[in-house]
């Protein structure tokens, strides 16, 4: 088992927060970086999609599969949150 599922069973079976707050820290650039290519540059509209990625892990984190890749499920999800706030606007 990752240390990223680790953490996130800790947070889901728990409601550890330091373990949360781990795993924000060790993916928000990921998350952050893909937000700001995906719409086009704008920093303020990235910082919207990062919060409401994390946002959603947080309320999903008790039914993502046990052998989540949580970088892969972050960047798709990333995808899905920009596409959507992207269109929005």
């Amino acid at each position: 088992m990752t240390h990223d599922v680790q953490l996130l069973r800790r947070y889901a079976d728990e409601g550890f927060e330091p373990a949360f707050s781990e795993l924000v820290s060790l993916h928000v650039d990921l998350v952050y970086s893909v937000a700001v290519r995906l719409v086009g540059g704008d920093t303020h509209l990235a910082q919207d999609v990062t919060q409401t990625v994390f946002t959603d892990l947080s309320r999903k984190a008790g039914s993502l599969p046990r052998g989540v890749v949580l970088a892969g499920w972050l960047h798709r999800h990333t995808f899905f949150v920009a596409s959507s706030l992207v269109r929005t606007e």
